[in-house]
């Protein structure tokens, strides 16, 4: 969380050129790094420190000694966060790491930003495990969580979940619903799109061309990934069905499993409506940002199809108040991201009729949109 020391990580590997490379790129982005070459030298160093994340390879001078390693880390400090990374095709020899304590897998190379977002969401993950936390240190570890995952592999998407909080909340209040659920309702927009960094291949998230019918399935599964790797945390029970229901529609053709009307929670009608709406009004690599008046037109022509109709009742009425600063909203971290151009606001083709735009084409969405 900001504010607290930086991560302490112990990278191991036989390569010094990738210890180099990586433990450089670790520390520029504001990790403590220590380097071991060999698993001896790696397993006195968790002797004599703690760490948050010990990186090894699975496979050092042909043998699989990176287990050595995970071994005695998981016996000698079990609450350190354990990630492989090997070059060496060896399927049966990551397995057996993985059963040892190791909580991911990365194939080399390994990409050094990469690598740090996986360091940074994994130590998170274990800290969210704990039984008890405030309200705001879940949304400062999810927010961490979606910063440096998905929207550094997606630049595109930077502010994304913060300003779907911030409009789900208003949206939230206008209905008076209760605190604690709101702020469940806040979390699950941090996090709904956290399960795209767990897909097969991330490359189709920056894809500037419509999506084919395979990967299409695959991005329709990051709702159901994200609230696995959420898990079953007692805090997050309400966070998790929102995620699960972002892609759902008012009229069954939604998914994961088409819930239809009010089958649907509240909290993840709203989500559904607003995630969609920040989506539209952002350019990504695929599209440029619709105006206001396009989106509202487009979101008055899926009142009780593929949205609630008093959702959209009440979002248009906001809209008519915050739309224009809404719509500015996303230049600033655009920028943040170097991702702003001077003709932000490009044109797309409307969808086709009864489609949905989201993230991830779904039934009967048109192929070329996917905000």
């Amino acid at each position: 969380m900001e504010g607290s020391p930086p991560l302490k990580v112990l990278l191991a590997d036989d390569e010094q050129l990738t210890l180099d490379v990586l433990g450089a790129s670790l520390t520029a982005q504001g990790l403590d790094v220590v380097l071991a070459s060999t698993s001896a030298d790696a397993i006195r160093a968790v002797e004599a420190s703690p760490f948050d994340a010990v990186v090894t390879d699975v496979v050092f001078d042909g043998t699989s000694e990176g287990e050595q390693i995970l071994a005695a880390t998981r016996k000698l400090r079990p609450d350190t966060v354990c990630l492989l990374m090997t070059g060496y095709p060896r399927v049966e020899a990551a397995v057996q790491a993985m059963k040892v304590g190791a909580v991911d897998y990365l194939q080399k190379p390994v990409d050094p930003e990469l690598l740090g977002a996986t360091i940074q969401r994994a130590v998170r993950e274990q800290r969210l495990s704990s039984e008890e936390l405030p309200y705001q240190d879940l949304v400062d570890i999810l927010s961490g969580l979606v910063a440096k995952s998905i929207e550094r592999v997606d630049p595109y998407t930077a502010g994304h979940g913060e300003r779907t909080r911030k409009y789900c909340k208003m949206v939230a209040e206008d209905f008076g619903l209760d605190r604690k659920t709101i702020e469940h309702l806040e979390l699950g927009a941090i996090a709904h799109d956290y399960g795209k960094i767990f897909l097969d291949d991330l490359g189709f998230l920056t894809k500037k061309g419509p999506l084919t019918p395979a990967e299409r399935r695959e991005m329709q599964r990051h709702p159901l990934v994200g609230a696995e790797r959420l898990g079953e945390h007692p805090q997050l029970k309400r966070v998790v069905q929102y995620v699960v229901e972002h892609h759902e529609r008012w009229d069954g053709l939604g998914y994961p499993f088409r819930l239809r009307g009010e089958e649907i929670s509240r909290p993840g009608r709203i989500l559904c409506v607003v995630e969609v709406f920040d989506s539209l009004t952002t350019r990504r690599s695929y599209k440029g940002a619709w105006s206001l008046q396009k989106t509202i037109d487009f979101f008055e022509s899926q009142s009780g199809r593929a949205f609630a109709p008093d959702i959209i009742d009440t979002f248009l009425r906001l809209l008519e108040v915050h739309g224009e600063e809404w719509l500015m909203a996303p230049r600033a971290d655009l920028a943040a991201a170097g991702l702003l151009v001077p003709a932000e606001r490009g044109a797309t083709e409307p969808p086709q009729p009864g489609a949905t735009p989201s993230p991830d084409p779904g039934p009967a969405q048109a192929a070329t949109v996917r905000p």
